[in-house]
Parts: C-alpha cells; sequence; structure tokens
C-alpha cells in the first residue's frame, strides 16, 4: 500500500466515507488514488467552502477531512479550520505540497512564497492543535497516526503537508489503529472533583448552561445521566446549542442574558451555582454581554479546566469530572420546584394559524417554523438567523448545527453541505440563511445539485447585514439583491418560490412538505431590513455599548 492509501483506509477506518477537496498539481497523485479508494471525493466550488463543508460533516459523522493543494488551497481554507478550532470540530486538512528536495534548496516554485517554504506549517499552526511535513515513507505512517489520533482526542483540526513525491511511496507495514482516551491529569482531576462536590452539595439552586464540547467529546449519554440522577436544571445556549437535551423536562429554555424570556433569566441570574459546561462564556452567548452572573457564582468547566472562585485545575477532561460527580453527588439533589419550563420565544407546539393576507415579519416566520421542524431533521442557522433560531425550542432528535462563537458568515451554508453529504437518506436538511450570509457561499448550490442533494434552504432577504446595521449602520451594511429563489435554476435545478405574506409562507412548506429535486429548494422570505425580534435587539444594544 501506498502513503495515500494508507491515509484514506485510516480516514475510512475512522467513518470517513466522504472526502472534500479541490485539486492541484502538487496532491494530483493523491486525487489519483482518492478516485479509485472507497471515499468518495466531494468537489465544492472552492477551498473554504470545503473546510466549511467538511466542519459541517464531522459535526454529524465524527470526523472530516479536505484535501488541497499548496498555498493558494492551503491558505483559502484557513478561515474554515480556524472556525473548526475555536468550536472543537475534529477536521484532517491534507495539503499537497512540493516535491520534497526542494524544502532544502529552496527551489523558486509556483505557489511558493520566496523564502517562505515554512509559511502553511506556520500558519496553520495557529489554528490547529498539531501540524506535521511528512519527511519521508518510513515516519509517515506514524506521523499520520499521530495526527488522527490528536484530532479525535481534542477534537480539533489538525494540518498534514504531504509532499507530492511521496504520495505514492509505498508505505511498508501497517499496524493496528488503537485510539486512547487522551488521559487527564489525576491529582488535578481529584481536587476538581472535590471542589466541586463540596460546593455542588452546598448549593440551593445549579444550573448547567451546556455547551458544544458536550457533544464534540461524545458525553451526550453520560451528560444526561447525571442531569436525570441529580435533578439539576439546564439552559440551552447560543453558541453550541446541545441539541440531544431537546425537550428534556429539566430544560428552563434559553438563556442569552438580556435577550432571555423573564422567568428563564430570573431563574438563572438568581442561582447561586452557575456552570457553563463546555460552552464559552463569550460575549454572544451572554447576550452581547447583557448577562447578570456574578464571578462568585460561576463556575467553568471545559474539557482541559476547570475554574472557580476557588482556583483552576488544569488538565483535566470532562469525561472523568462527570463520572466522579456521578459517584459523589446524592439521588434528586435538586427539585424542580419553581423552576420555569420551555423558555423559548416559539415552541413546537403553538397554536399558530396563518393570517393569508398579512405580511410576514420576523416574528411569525420563526413562530411558524418551530411547528415546521421535526424530530431527525438537520436544521442549520447562518449569521442573524442564528440569533432567531436559538430561541426556536426544536422537538427531541433534531439536530441543530451553527458557529455561533466563530461566527463567520457563510460559514453555516458551507455546512449546510457537509450536512447534506453526511446525513442519512431520511433525514430532512433545512437550512436558515441571512441574504448577505448566503452570498458569500451560494456557489454550493451548485455541489448540492451536482450529487442530487435536495435541502430545503431559507434566506431571509432583508437587503443587507442586519445584525450589523443594529450596531452601527450605513451605506457599507447594503448588499445588492439577487432573485434568490431563482438562483438554482442556473446551475441546472428547479426554481424555488417567494415568501411576502403569511399565506405565501404556507404554500411554500407544503411545496417543501413534498420537495424531491431537483436539487435544493430555496424559498426566498421578504423581510424589512430592521425588522428583528426583541431579544436580537438587546443581545445589538450590548453589542453597541462596549
Amino acid at each position: 500500500m501506498n502513503l495515500s492509501e494508507f491515509l484514506l483506509s485510516r480516514l475510512k477506518q475512522l467513518g470517513v466515507d466522504h472526502l472534500f477537496g479541490i485539486p492541484g498539481d502538487y496532491i494530483l497523485p493523491f486525487f489519483e488514488v482518492l478516485e479509485a479508494s472507497d471515499v468518495q471525493h466531494i468537489a465544492p466550488c472552492n477551498e473554504l467552502n470545503g473546510g466549511y463543508a467538511a466542519d459541517g460533516y464531522a459535526r454529524l459523522c465524527g470526523l472530516g477531512a479536505i484535501a488541497v493543494t499548496y498555498g493558494p488551497g492551503s491558505f483559502s481554507v484557513v478561515n474554515a479550520v480556524a472556525a473548526a478550532y475555536a468550536e472543537r470540530t475534529p477536521l484532517v486538512v491534507i495539503s499537497g505540497g512540493p516535491p520534497l528536495a526542494a524544502y532544502g534548496d529552496q527551489r523558486l516554485m509556483h505557489h511558493i512564497l520566496p523564502d517562505r517554504y515554512a509559511a502553511s506549517m506556520k500558519i496553520f499552526e495557529q489554528v490547529t492543535v498539531g501540524t506535521r511535513l511528512l519527511r519521508d515513507a518510513e515516519s509517515a505512517v506514524t506521523d499520520i497516526d499521530a495526527m488522527l489520533a490528536l484530532a479525535l482526542q481534542e477534537a480539533r483540526p489538525v494540518f498534514i503537508e504531504f509532499p507530492q513525491d511521496l504520495q505514492l511511496q509505498p508505505c511498508g507495514a501497517v499496524p493496528d489503529w488503537r485510539l486512547e482516551r487522551a488521559p487527564g491529569d489525576p491529582v488535578a482531576t481529584a481536587a476538581a472533583i472535590d471542589m466541586l462536590a463540596t460546593r455542588l452539595r452546598a448549593s440551593d439552586r445549579c444550573v448547567l448552561l451546556v455547551g458544544h464540547e458536550a457533544q464534540a467529546f461524545g458525553l451526550e449519554q453520560p451528560l444526561t445521566q447525571l442531569i436525570e440522577k441529580t435533578g439539576v436544571a439546564f439552559a440551552s445556549v447560543f453558541a453550541g446549542r446541545a441539541d440531544f437535551l431537546s425537550g428534556h423536562p429539566q430544560c428552563v429554555g434559553l438563556y442569552h442574558g438580556m435577550g432571555t424570556l423573564d422567568p428563564v433569566r430570573e431563574y438563572v441570574e438568581g442561582a447561586d451555582t452557575v456552570i457553563w459546561f463546555g460552552a464559552v462564556a463569550s460575549d454572544f452567548n451572554l447576550g452581547g454581554s447583557t448577562a447578570q452572573l456574578t464571578q462568585a457564582s460561576e463556575i467553568r468547566l471545559f474539557n482541559d479546566s476547570v475554574e472557580a472562585t476557588e482556583g483552576t485545575y488544569s488538565g483535566v477532561r470532562l469525561a472523568d469530572i462527570i463520572d466522579g460527580l456521578l459517584e459523589r453527588l446524592p439521588a434528586a439533589h435538586w427539585s424542580g420546584e419553581g423552576r420555569p419550563a420551555r423558555g423559548y420565544s416559539h415552541l413546537v407546539d403553538s397554536d399558530y394559524a396563518a393570517d393569508t393576507d398579512a405580511k410576514i415579519t420576523n416574528q411569525r416566520f420563526y413562530d411558524r417554523i418551530a411547528t415546521f421542524i421535526r424530530p431527525q431533521d438537520i436544521v442549520l442557522g447562518d449569521a442573524g438567523p442564528t440569533i432567531n433560531m436559538a430561541h426556536v425550542e426544536i422537538p427531541p432528535g433534531t439536530r441543530y448545527i451553527a458557529s455561533g462563537y466563530w461566527a463567520s458568515i457563510g460559514g453555516g451554508f458551507g455546512m449546510s453541505l457537509g450536512a447534506c453529504i453526511g446525513a442519512n437518506p431520511e433525514q430532512r436538511v433545512i437550512a436558515i440563511e441571512g441574504d448577505g450570509s448566503f452570498q458569500m457561499t451560494a456557489q454550493e448550490l451548485s455541489t448540492m445539485i451536482r450529487y442530487g442533494k435536495t435541502p430545503l434552504i431559507f434566506v431571509m432577504n432583508n437587503r443587507g447585514y442586519t445584525a450589523e446595521r443594529l450596531i452601527h449602520d450605513g451605506e457599507f451594511n447594503d448588499i445588492q439583491d439577487w432573485q434568490y429563489w431563482r438562483l438554482p435554476e442556473v446551475f441546472g435545478g428547479a426554481a424555488g418560490c417567494e415568501v411576502r405574506t403569511e399565506g405565501d409562507l404556507e404554500a411554500a412548506l407544503e411545496r417543501a412538505a413534498q420537495h424531491d429535486g431537483p436539487g435544493p429548494l430555496v424559498i426566498e422570505v421578504h423581510l424589512d431590513p430592521l425588522d428583528v425580534s426583541d431579544a436580537f435587539e438587546r443581545m445589538s444594544a450590548g453589542l453597541r455599548s462596549r
């Protein structure tokens, strides 16, 4: 087996059935092997979108991969890799490089920065947990296995630079694959569990704010067990929503600073202990820094640290913390007395009734979408719609994906492509896009059509960057007004439809319920530029005041 075959076989072994990528001469030998392999190549329209797509795929399938050529290819994917690093997504970036000898003599070649052969490695060191230049066939097997293990252990991207003349080299003996969980520091872990158990036993009201690391590290089952054993309340957050807990009776709703419904905000902010469980206490998760939480009440649990007023404990693992708390905390320690429930602005079982001739509004659109989403759907948000979707209750079994922390506009639609590829055939993929974010990555409509995917795409046309308008308005927030609903025709799909009234929305959703292609159904929803929810406005006010 040659090195490319080995790398692809390892990816396949780890559940990667599809690899995103764009060929270039430095990576062509790898692509020749890819074409003959059991891993299907998915060709996006550009490397940045491919990186986003690999991220979306990884969130469903556990690991994503993208292959690009050196220089323009690798540099183009950097922003998507940074998003995966920030939000804990395991991703493998394979970058073809010039022949190995060129690294030594620094010869002038295309795609190479003069005297900067190490530029890619240095750049990716900042946005990955590991980089490796493969230098010979003998060590490459060990290097590849080490990078794959690191990506999975840390739930973050790695970067492998693969010189052109090594890609078809025989690799010799292939060891068995063994992935071991990265161990935590036993002393720090024991001390952290002691502190947490003592503090939580004395806590009258505790609330967990559950974020993206719970799923990144496969902790859904043990965390649910801890929640149900202890009776602890938990809230959803804006960035890294724990969709696996949707519909759980101990969920109080969404906590988002001043954007929160009053009963939820009062309950969370009145707690003597608030635990950020794998959730980043960023300004976005704090509702534009409008949250009224005290440092004394907060504990922050991450997969590598516990931070509290009692001290910081480094080198811990969330799985070990959960195991320790399951052992140390009593059953039914917290009751549900006075606890709010289903604190979302848009409920799945609302008694929505369309006023056929009424102009569609932001509030009414999300009221209706909450009743349209079904269990097992995969729902993705991008830019402004992620703020609104955070306030939408979703049914149990729904998968929700959004980049709410890195928040690169356009990323959500790229992730939608990855979700289309990674989804099971019976799952609907629903993407809710801002018009500005959609214009960043809209060409992936072509890729969806090429591979026979039929997602439902709602483009919220409010003629510009409304999220930015609410912070500081100006003509710089305007964008060209496209006829979004007609775009699939350009790429060989079917025309979509426009929504201006509640009656139009009902007709569009009826069509969506029956949609089977060709390609995506694009539903363009016309809204006034400043038509936003109260929560959206309050979050923006917090950002304006910084």
